[in-house]
């Protein structure tokens, strides 16, 4: 497994993410993520599930955070939908 800082993985990521090897990447000493190279075209059911529950999970804290109720987040996309019929 190879480790990389932001830096180091902004500034190489057309060659970093054609690496087969996993990546740790690091801010000042620590692990902030990591780049997992798809073993194929599609993602497997359990990483996509981990990806859908960590979203949710951000989603919905970041709502509480804001106030934000689940119905005005709805009716705001609604608006915005309606708004970009009209162009």
């Amino acid at each position: 497994m190879k480790t990389a800082t932001v830096r180091e993985f902004r500034d190489r990521a057309t060659k970093l993410l054609k690496e087969e090897e996993p990546i740790i990447v690091t801010r000042h000493g620590k692990i902030v993520g990591f780049f997992l190279p798809a073993a194929g075209d599609a993602l497997p059911l359990e990483i996509k599930k981990d990806l859908f529950y960590t979203l949710t999970s951000e989603i919905r804290s970041t709502m509480k955070e804001r106030g934000v109720t689940e119905e005005a987040l709805l009716a705001d996309f609604e608006k915005a939908r309606k708004a970009r019929r009209r162009r």
